[in-house]
């Protein structure tokens, strides 16, 4: 599963936002770099986009790829990729 999320600082702090509770309970109450799913036809940039509008009601421009991160959880596996963004 392709996921991005949003690396976003402002005035020296770094945002992060704490997850809800999830259907796999080692999720729930996590912290986490905003973002999510990249939707079929999507570029990172604009996946990155539409899911900070939706969860965070922000409009962002983003600077550029921090890092690329493959991990398998024991449900799923994803490719994390977080951008900075302002």
């Amino acid at each position: 599963m392709q996921v991005v999320a949003a690396i976003i600082i402002y005035q020296g702090k770094i945002l992060c936002v704490q997850r809800d509770k999830h259907e796999y309970a080692y999720l729930s109450d996590k912290f986490e770099f905003p973002g999510g799913k990249v939707e079929a036809g999507e570029t990172n940039e604009e996946a990155l986009i539409r899911e900070i509008k939706e969860e965070l009601a922000m409009d962002i421009s983003i600077d550029s790829l921090f890092c690329t991160i493959e991990h398998q959880y024991p449900d799923f596996f994803i490719e994390l990729n977080a951008l900075f963004a302002a």
